[in-house]
């Protein structure tokens, strides 16, 4: 799958299909009108990406709360709670109400992660679709709580080689369905970047849980896994920011995946010099066109910052995309219209046309 137009995966809710969700959480609608209106909102996205000339398509992840839920909702052994998380964004800092999950009891998986997904996406298009999952990186590290897991889990790495075992099942089976291309989100290693970044430790315990995830997985030709390391996304705003340096050897080296989604959409992300220790067997794309806001980059300043990054990798090696998806929290958008948002996916499509066709 050699497509050079990518993007993240979430697409901004329909007002209709917001409402619905509303509703079914009061008990107004069941869950077969909610499906229904899901289809159809579904059907409107994939019509948009197609129009956009975007490589690969995604059911904007509208069947999900945000990018989590999907294994929260298919294990037993975690409970939710709220508070109030410090957000970045061009206006400054400020908190909005986050919700948090912790593993309480020992997992046991209900039902498939993304069972469901892919069938009715298929009959909507011929062009190559994505699934995307959480990283189990992100899951060991950030549904860990002292007091409480440790009741049930003798050890992070006891929870790791579950979550990652839960995982890893769950690409085989979207493998055995016949999805080609396989995604994993990590927002998780963007606290091992910059100031007050991490422990080394647990920065080796999530690459190594998400390693653990894909080594062995059988791949048929043409199927890719990837990962996207997000540095956060909800409202416009973002949590981290630093260069990939501190983590590229490591991170490209261990994860055996095909594919790299890194975010380079503004000064916060350092530069391209990390390139070079990625594998020669695998790409990047470059996440250079903001999902944070609605004005264009000029397609000429893409094609220049490509050919920066070429100098550290092959430029058919590269691809490029926006930096996060648009709505990885379906309340939490970012601010942006839908036609706004799929004006950036065509200029990632044609600025991709344009560099490597």
């Amino acid at each position: 799958m050699a497509f050079h137009a990518d993007h993240i995966g979430s697409l901004l809710r329909p007002p209709d299909l917001l409402t619905a969700r509303r509703r079914r959480a009061a008990g107004e609608i069941s869950a077969g009108e909610l499906r229904a209106i899901e289809d159809e909102a579904i059907k409107e996205a994939v019509a948009g990406q197609e129009a956009s000339g975007i490589g690969v398509i995604t059911d904007g992840e509208f069947r999900r709360q945000d990018f989590r839920t999907g294994f929260v909702a298919a294990v037993d052994g975690i409970e939710m709670s709220s508070w109030e998380m410090p957000w970045h964004g061009s206006a400054g800092a400020r908190k909005l109400t986050a919700h948090g999950f912790a593993v309480t009891g020992r997992l046991k998986q209900r039902e498939r992660v993304a069972g469901g997904e892919y069938s009715y996406l298929t009959s909507l298009t011929s062009a190559p679709v994505k699934v995307t999952l959480i990283a189990p990186g992100f899951l060991e590290d950030k549904f860990w709580r002292d007091g409480v897991t440790d009741k049930v889990y003798s050890s992070r790495e006891e929870l790791a080689a579950d979550v990652a075992a839960i995982t890893r099942a769950e690409i085989e089976a979207l493998i055995a369905e016949g999805v080609s291309y396989i995604q994993l989100d990590n927002p998780g290693y963007g606290s091992y970047l910059g100031p007050g970044a991490g422990s080394r430790e647990a920065f080796d315990r999530m690459a190594e849980t998400d390693a653990a995830a894909v080594a062995g997985v059988t791949k048929p030709d043409g199927v890719v896994l990837a990962l996207h390391i997000c540095r956060g996304n909800q409202s416009s705003m973002w949590m981290s920011e630093g260069a990939y340096d501190p983590i590229a050897e490591k991170l490209f080296s261990t994860v055996d995946v095909d594919r790299f989604l890194l975010e380079y959409d503004d000064e916060r992300s350092g530069g391209f010099e990390p390139l070079r220790y990625v594998p020669a067997a695998k790409s990047v794309v470059l996440g250079l066109v903001t999902s944070k806001s609605p004005v264009l980059e000029p397609a000429g300043s893409l094609r220049r910052r490509i050919d920066e990054a070429a100098a550290y990798i092959d430029l058919g090696r590269l691809a490029l995309s926006p930096q996060c998806g648009f709505a990885s929290v379906a309340e939490g958008g970012n601010q942006l219209t839908e036609a706004e948002q799929f004006a950036k996916l065509r200029l990632v499509a044609d600025v991709a046309r344009s560099t490597w066709n």
